[in-house]
Formats: C-alpha cells, sequence, structure tokens
C-alpha cells in the first residue's frame, strides 16, 4: 500500500520534471533562438524542438572541449 502510493507521487514527479525539462530547456531555447533569427515558425513545431535539442547537444558538446583541454 505505501509502496504503490510513493510509486504514484514519484510518477508524477518525474513526469512534472521531465516536462519542465522539456517544454523550459529545449523548447524554450529553441523558441529564443528562432526569435533572434527572425525565422518564421509555430510556437509548438517541430523546428523548434530541433533548434533547442541542436542547441543543447552543441553546449554539451563545447563543455567536453572545455573540460578535455582544462585536464590536460
Amino acid at each position: 500500500m505505501i509502496g504503490d502510493l510513493l510509486g504514484g507521487f514519484l510518477r508524477i514527479v518525474g513526469d512534472v520534471l521531465s516536462d519542465v525539462v522539456f517544454e523550459i530547456g529545449i523548447r524554450g531555447a529553441g523558441y529564443l533562438i528562432c526569435r533572434l533569427f527572425n525565422v518564421p515558425f509555430n510556437t509548438d513545431g517541430n523546428l523548434v524542438v530541433i533548434v533547442g535539442l541542436a542547441f543543447w547537444l552543441l553546449v554539451g558538446y563545447a563543455a567536453f572541449l572545455g573540460i578535455a583541454a582544462f585536464m590536460r
């Protein structure tokens, strides 16, 4: 009984966290970049998600290269 309650609570918390990360982190970054370059787009469209994912991949890659250079 307590396990079911805890499992349900953790599922809700996980859904909220993943929704916040997706909406703000990925779509938010994509929206800002599309607005910066004056690209015509739908705020709920795939272009915003693709641009946001590409941005975070580039940020991660740059962080990796920075850490690798620092560790030498």
